[in-house]
């Protein structure tokens, strides 16, 4: 069979270089120590996993954890690039039809069962059956899984697809054959106790409180032939605040989470602490829910255009981000380089323009209360739901709330805890929704992803419920074009037709700040707050200054 590595390999990790420089550089003014083994390292976060399911979880809370436990086939190095993993190789065939990775022959369950192409499968044809999470609508396009041998997986496709292998290979968790075949609805499943194949396993745990982790024996990916660290620790705080002034007792080592702008210099200067940044493969923003009847206005493009006038996002970052973030008008933030449209800019602050817009569609304050109603009567009241217990994105509500009073809009707050928020989020039972995603990475398919008619409803991330014929075509264009010059070129006509349909508002993409004490060394640190400094990269190459 013939094959092709394809352009998809490396197009997006050479677009993030330069970004990530400044993280890089400044990562690790750590003191010169020789590696030695043991130690336990302590490290703060602000919620509990959503689930202890690897296939069902889609927090970043539970990514630090299941990721030490769950390989996937390709991973992200500090540099962006996604590089091999489990699988030591992918690519398609000439016709593009086929998919396939060739994996290492050397990597064992935690039970010592191996790890072989079957499990691969097996994970794929669950999450497919079932559809489970985003990794469901990456193997739509799928027809066919065959494992010709056991370090060989290949996937005959329904079209092309190219960053099919990219997509699948970084984001799907495998897990093993053996224990989960016999479960019965794997959405539901706890997975309270399990079987993992990774750098560290664990050990035990209490909700609320702490997630203790133990180092592995073996594992290919440490330069020691396993990690330095004995133990790994997470413990839950209940706000940034608390989970600060923790590292600054010596409590916990590294705060997992990144630290608000507010605070960096007064950790900076604290004896004994340290600050990296690193760049932001996400974004923040909020969303508008197109198919509530209770919000049935939100339907109207030019009340959302008019809400994306009416917020001063420019204020906002100054306020909340203190610089360290930038613009990001669509989805595609400029952060990748090249795939971001230069062209497509965010709506300007212009809250008189917000108000003849309102004014001209019919939305007028008959009353005088302050409160514009719809042409049928209804006020322009919405719900606004976000994670209360997220400093950044707590402020920038209360601001956006402000902004939009000031144009006859009410907004009323539902900050909920995080897994609350969670589980409110995909069950779409909200007006509006504040979030921010965390890797945003192959543009041509998050982006069908996000907003392509077919991923809308709890299982998909079509969260706006956005349902345009002109969107799906050039999505699918996008997609399926093998080379990767062609896919950006749909890439920035899916950006204008973005902008032109207001599915969401932009706010930022940040810098993040992470903050840890100096009494380890070894850290590497990775683009985006889903990978930071707690990585599995990292983590098996930290060690304790003796």
């Amino acid at each position: 069979m013939g094959q092709m590595k394809g352009q998809w390999r490396k197009e997006f990790s050479v677009v993030l270089v330069a970004a990530l420089i400044l993280g890089l550089l400044s990562a690790m003014g750590q003191a010169a120590a020789k590696p030695a083994f043991g130690g336990t390292l302590r490290i703060g976060t602000l919620s509990d996993p959503d689930t202890l399911n690897v296939l069902q979880s889609n927090s970043v809370s539970a990514s630090w954890i299941l990721d030490l436990m769950y390989p996937t086939l390709l991973i992200m190095n500090e540099q962006g690039e996604k590089v091999p993993y489990l699988a030591k190789d992918w690519g398609y065939s000439e016709d593009g039809l086929t998919a396939w990775f060739e994996l290492r022959n050397d990597v064992k369950w935690q039970d010592g069962t191996p790890i072989t192409s079957k499990d691969v499968k097996f994970t794929c044809d669950v999450t497919k059956q079932h559809k489970i999470g985003f990794n469901a609508a990456l193997l739509a396009d799928v027809k066919e899984i065959r494992t010709p041998t056991p370090t060989r997986v290949e996937f005959k496709l329904s079209k092309t697809y190219g960053p099919f292998l990219t997509s699948i290979g970084f984001w799907l968790r495998v897990v093993p054959e053996h224990i989960w075949k016999g479960i019965e609805d794997p959405k539901r499943f706890p997975n309270s106790n399990p079987v993992g194949a990774g750098p560290f396993k664990l050990a035990k745990y209490e909700i609320g409180q702490y997630y203790e982790m133990e180092a592995v024996d073996s594992w290919f990916d440490a330069p020691a032939g396993k990690p330095y660290l004995d133990k790994v620790l997470f413990k839950v705080y209940p706000d940034i605040n608390t989970m600060i002034l923790a590292l600054q007792r010596g409590e916990i080592d590294l705060c997992a989470n990144p630290i608000p702008p507010a605070s960096a210099d007064r950790l900076k200067a604290t004896p004994g602490i340290k600050t990296a940044q690193t760049a932001s493969l996400g974004y923040v923003y909020f969303t508008f829910n197109q198919h509530r009847d209770k919000a049935k206005a939100l339907q109207d493009v030019r009340l959302r255009k008019a809400i994306a006038h009416a917020v001063n996002k420019e204020m906002i970052r100054a306020i909340v981000l203190r610089g360290q973030a930038k613009d990001i008008a669509v989805a595609v933030s400029p952060v990748l380089g090249s795939w971001h449209n230069p062209n497509v800019t965010s709506y300007p602050y212009d809250p008189e323009k917000a108000k003849t817009i309102l004014q001209e569609a019919g939305y007028k304050d008959t009353n005088g209360d302050g409160v514009r109603e719809t042409p049928t009567g209804e006020k322009l009241a919405f719900e606004l739901l976000y994670d209360g217990g997220n400093a950044n994105i707590a402020k920038a509500m209360k601001m956006v709330a402000d902004d939009l009073q000031k144009v006859g809009i009410v907004v009323t707050h539902n900050a909920l805890e995080r897994n609350g928020y969670l589980a409110a989020f995909r069950k779409l039972d909200y007006d509006i929704a504040a979030g921010g995603w965390g890797i945003m990475d192959e543009p041509a398919d998050y982006l069908y992803l996000l907003y392509h008619s077919s991923t809308y409803g709890p299982d998909g991330i079509n969260r706006s419920g956005i349902n345009d014929p002109q969107l799906d075509r050039l999505i699918d264009q996008a997609r399926g074009a093998l080379d990767a010059k062609k896919a950006r070129e749909y890439v920035w006509k899916i950006q204008e037709r973005l902008k032109e349909l207001v599915p969401e508002v932009h706010l930022w993409v940040e810098t993040y700040i992470l903050a840890y004490r100096d009494d380890f060394a070894g850290y590497g640190v990775f683009p985006s707050d889903l990978r930071g400094m707690v990585d599995p990269q990292s983590l098996v190459r930290v060690y304790k200054i003796k």
